[in-house]
């Protein structure tokens, strides 16, 4: 009582740092910097362990932190999240990457490659494409989970009718249940949720699915759209 409280540019709260600002950053910047010892972890034990455990690996050490409350902050401009996707790329060469071909250029000493290779070039330092990887394990990138865990927050959320505060707020569409009328645009969950389960709602068929459908049926089918549409494109991003 009487205590005077100090205003401050971010603070943390269950495992988020808010910013005065609500833009996220500061809460990227550190979380970037746990993916990356994440890394620094996984690049040291990744050989000392049998190949068909690496997946699980990946879930339980990295992508773990990647998903926690990524509804919340993962809202964020495209850019802001370049370095957190350049992190799990660079997770996923150590984890499923080649490894002995990218050790292999360091082996070879200058004088014995071939005449006109010795300068070392863009082809030399180039880094293994990581779009591959992605498709070969059915792993999604950090914008698809942010798509995945928004949908499913928003199902759960209009199922079990909790939190009421933003049960209430969530706007269904009396001429089709299946629907949202969104409110004015902005990054926050309550808008992005709803236009996102919109947008799906036009690309899968209404019939197989919808708000009242299994949420592992949804989980399933929202994540192998999601799949496709990120492996549809060319190799590189």
């Amino acid at each position: 009582k009487g205590k005077i409280i100090n205003a401050v540019n971010d603070t943390k709260f269950l495992g988020v740092t808010i910013d005065n600002e609500l833009s996220w950053k500061p809460h990227i910047l550190k979380l970037n910097k746990k993916l990356k010892s994440a890394c620094g972890r996984l690049y040291r034990i990744a050989n000392c362990l049998p190949n068909q455990l690496h997946k699980q690996i990946y879930h339980s050490l990295f992508e773990s932190h990647l998903n926690y409350a990524i509804s919340v902050w993962g809202g964020v401009a495209l850019s802001n999240l370049d370095s957190v996707f350049r992190t799990q790329k660079k997770c996923l060469r150590i984890m499923f990457g080649d490894t002995e071909t990218f050790l292999e250029k360091f082996r070879t000493c200058v004088r014995a490659r071939e005449h006109g290779a010795q300068k070392l070039d863009k082809e030399f330092y180039s880094r293994e494409p990581s779009k591959p990887l992605f498709k070969k394990h059915d792993l999604l990138t950090v914008q698809n989970l942010y798509r995945l865990h928004c949908i499913m927050e928003l199902v759960k959320i209009i199922k079990q009718k909790e939190p009421v505060s933003l049960y209430q707020i969530l706007n269904r569409s009396k001429r089709n249940t299946n629907r949202f009328i969104t409110p004015v645009p902005s990054k926050n969950f309550t808008y992005r949720a709803p236009w996102l389960w919109n947008c799906f709602t036009q690309i899968l068929d209404l019939g197989k699915f919808g708000l009242d459908s299994d949420e592992n049926l949804i989980k399933s089918l929202l994540k192998r759209s999601l799949l496709e549409g990120q492996n549809n494109n060319s190799e590189s991003w």
